[in-house]
């Protein structure tokens, strides 16, 4: 079936209403849904490794050999994630097939909508394969790392929509975009440095499943050292914006929004480690690193790329009837201007 049948089909609802959605406005609020989304799985996975429940579903896709898992507690903490994960996922694939629908198809937008689907599928494949080799170590670390990806990739989708809805346009800054720049990627080094604490401490998934990956104090000693280098930079950055007046008043309130999570974080961080890792603490030191990935990507991106001021308007005389040009002194020149009746009058006296 051709796809202009399908439009005039049983499937003319659909299109009818990504239509609808394709507007740039309603397109803006459609990402913000994705990205909340995006975020919503980042604590929903921890509650999985939190309550040893990483196994509870030991096959993939279903769950115990059934489409509806059993009674058991860690099933269904297992086979909730799943779900929503595969709603998270759907919500972006149909975000990535609204935005090819955008009057004008915008290139920036259509690829982070992609970009944003294609990291949610992929979570599809590395979870299964996740199950089948008992929860190991780095693989746990990439599923969480995958999901840090696709929020990232959202939350510059959900700029980029902002910006189409409002018609801005955006520039380049050289000068203050490399440190920009820099201080996201030592908040991914800080990120990629913790889950391997993880992932070298208390086995994640399962109770039953003891692998540890590296040395817990070796893991530790390196992952401080990138917090603590990241929060540094981005301090630098904050000030400047604000010493130097930089970009615009909600790009340098973001940056002030961006340091007492920072602070947070590493307070929720250091808590944790020394009291034995209570797991109500653990699930808010995940959630909170899945607010200031987003937070510092969205910092880094309006730093690096501000907005261009508005170019004015073509300034236009307006003559009024009445306006008066002055006119050559020659002979022809007044000549007509008497003719036209235009210009000052004449005497009519005689020396």
């Amino acid at each position: 079936m051709s796809s202009r049948a399908l439009r005039v089909g049983v499937l003319a609802p659909v299109f009818r209403a990504r239509a609808a959605l394709a507007d740039p406005r309603r397109f803006a609020r459609v990402t913000l849904v994705a990205l909340a989304g995006l975020w919503l799985i980042v604590p929903s996975g921890a509650a999985v490794r939190l309550t040893a429940s990483g196994l509870g579903c030991p096959d993939w896709p279903l769950c115990n050999g059934g489409v509806v898992p059993a009674s058991a507690a860690h099933a269904w903490i297992e086979f909730t994630n799943r779900l929503l994960s595969g709603l998270v996922m759907a919500v972006c694939v149909a975000t990535w097939w609204i935005a090819r629908a955008i009057p004008g198809r915008p290139a920036g937008v259509r690829r982070w909508a992609a970009a944003a689907a294609l990291a949610t599928v992929g979570q599809v494949p590395l979870g299964a394969v996740t199950v089948a080799f008992d929860l190991h170590p780095l693989l746990v670390a990439s599923h969480f790392l995958l999901s840090m990806v696709a929020l990232g990739c959202g939350t510059v989708l959900a700029l980029r929509a902002r910006d189409l809805a409002r018609g801005t346009a955006r520039g380049w800054d050289r000068r203050h975009g490399p440190l920009a720049a820099l201080t996201a990627c030592a908040l991914g080094s800080a990120l990629v440095t913790g889950v391997l604490v993880t992932a070298a401490g208390p086995h994640s998934g399962d109770a039953s499943v003891i692998r540890r990956y590296g040395r817990l104090d070796h893991a530790a000693y390196v992952h401080v050292r990138a917090v603590f280098a990241f929060a540094a930079l981005a301090l630098v950055l904050v000030a400047w914006l604000w010493r130097e007046r930089v970009g615009d008043l909600a790009t340098r309130r973001l940056g002030l929004a961006f340091l007492p999570l920072i602070g947070l974080q590493i307070a929720l961080g250091e808590y944790q480690y020394r009291h034995r890792l209570p797991s109500s603490v653990v699930a808010l030191h995940v959630s909170v690193a899945g607010l200031c990935w987003a937070v510092g990507v969205a910092l880094a991106w309006r730093v690096l790329r501000p907005e261009l001021a508005p170019e004015p308007a073509p300034r236009q005389r307006r003559l009024a009837a009445d306006d008066w040009q002055p006119t050559q002194r020659t002979a022809s020149g007044t000549a007509a201007s008497r003719a036209s009746g235009i210009g000052p009058p004449q005497s009519t006296q005689t020396p």
